[in-house]
């Protein structure tokens, strides 16, 4: 039996972070999920639901400037990228507290990939092995584009852009599609400084790999458009820890979690997360 439980928490970065847990039973581990950009946890249900009726727990909480932790006028904003780690290594340890376990896996997709390779090479508190899925390590922008966006941030932070993703390449699920174009916490025009930060997150990114020191699963979809399978290829080649396994999956988009043949990825998550009990 899964308990689903969806509360606030005040974290002491300054954020009253909404999350939620799909909660085991009797559960083996702890895993703490990071969402990607412009989406929410109440978008990883079905997989909170599997892993806890597989006996591991599942918290995620929304980012902030994400989700339901956002304010309308914040939603598509944040300050600053660190502000994503700081938060988190808070809330694993709020988590680690209310579930009763002294470490716990971390798993994030996208841009949740990245806060995890930040968190794991420069914080690492409180885990014991990592999963990413699509981790946004590389960000394609055009010198213009990138000349363009840091005006923006420095004249004007909150100007708001379109989404710089097509959601048809998210996933071949088409009611997933669906749902994410007509889902009003997916925010659809971000702000100039989120944009700013996350793609010089992903540029900074690779002074800390050689730091990381948990078993890792890095996961990609093999025809993602969204970010280029390489990131995940080119951050793996440069992990020192010997414990490490690399899975591309062919003709899989993006959201490899919510694509239609996901049950193959839920299945090499569960096994990974058993493998390191």
């Amino acid at each position: 039996m899964t308990q689903r439980i969806e509360d606030r928490i005040s974290l002491s970065t300054g954020i009253n972070a909404y999350y939620r847990c799909w909660l085991a039973d009797k559960p083996l581990g702890l895993v703490i999920g990071v969402h990607g950009f412009a989406e929410h946890s109440s978008r990883y249900n079905d997989f909170g639901n599997y892993l806890s009726s597989n006996g591991y727990s599942l918290c995620m909480q929304d980012l902030r400037g994400h989700g339901l932790t956002a304010s309308p006028k914040d939603l598509g904003y944040v300050d600053n990228f660190d502000l994503f780690l700081n938060d988190l290594e808070e809330f694993i340890e709020l988590m680690l507290k209310r579930t009763g376990f002294n470490s716990a896996f971390l798993l994030g997709h996208s841009m949740g990939g990245l806060i995890v390779l930040h968190y794991l090479g420069r914080i690492g508190k409180g885990i014991r092995a990592a999963v990413t899925s699509g981790a946004a390590a590389i960000v394609n922008v055009s010198a213009g584009s990138w000349f363009m966006l840091s005006l923006l941030n420095a004249l004007s932070p909150r100007y708001r852009l379109n989404l710089p993703i097509n959601p048809e390449f998210l996933t071949h699920d088409k009611k997933v599609v669906e749902e994410y174009v007509s889902d009003p916490l997916v925010f659809k025009k971000p702000t100039a400084r989120i944009l700013y930060e996350l793609v010089r997150a992903s540029r900074n990114v690779w002074k800390y790999i050689d730091n990381i020191s948990v078993p890792i699963m890095m996961m990609h979809g093999g025809e993602d458009r969204v970010v280029p399978p390489r990131a995940t290829q080119e951050v793996f080649s440069r992990l020192r820890v010997s414990d490490k396994a690399m899975k591309i999956y062919d003709g899989m988009y993006h959201e490899i979690l919510n694509e239609l043949n996901r049950n193959v990825v839920y299945e090499d998550v569960l096994n990974w997360l058993r493998a390191h009990t």
